[in-house]
């Protein structure tokens, strides 16, 4: 039996490779430099928030937030604590300000790209099922019906963003 040495916070602890596997599953070793730490915060940030989003903290992913969890602890050892903060109240890791300053961007322009295709692939889709009246599913010519009409929202919606859009509402009054 190998034992194996694990880096906690406080110094290290030696444990049983048997009940690492048990605990964490088969534990692996992976070397960063300490700019590649980052660039992986910056991923496991970026991802968690496309994962849980506006989710309050209570009904996040455990699974996810374990794991980010535990690659946050390790910021002090990468000379990432700029980064990353403890709440002690909690007892979880969270991105720090600067983080957040930093990787804000990347989201809002995700959003935007996001926005803009669910819209304009909602808006084709509903224009070929109304044309294609009541079926269950999708032929192969509506959906290529469905991708050329996309392309058409998509070259609108970069000419003209919103401003040729209008909605009707209940009673048939326009929106202003």
């Amino acid at each position: 039996m190998r034992w194996v040495c694990q880096l906690w916070r406080d110094g290290t602890f030696l444990y049983n490779e048997e009940a690492s596997a048990w605990l964490w599953g088969e534990m692996m070793k992976i070397e960063l430099t300490n700019e590649q730490y980052r660039r992986l915060l910056a991923l496991l940030f970026l991802g968690e928030w496309v994962a849980n989003g506006p989710t309050p903290y209570e009904d996040r992913r455990k699974d996810l937030q374990e794991v980010v969890d535990y690659i946050f602890s390790f910021a002090r050892e990468f000379d990432a604590e700029d980064w990353v903060e403890y709440c002690e109240d909690c007892g979880a890791y969270h991105p720090s300000q600067a983080m957040e300053e930093a990787l804000l961007p990347i989201l809002d322009e995700y959003d935007e790209d996001v926005f803009w295709d669910v819209l304009s692939h909602h808006l084709a889709y509903r224009d070929v099922m109304v044309t294609a009246g009541p079926t269950k599913e999708m032929s192969k010519e509506m959906e290529m019906r469905l991708w050329r009409r996309k392309e058409q929202y998509d070259q609108e919606f970069q000419k003209h963003g919103l401003e040729h859009v209008r909605l009707v509402f209940h009673g048939g009054k326009k929106a202003r």
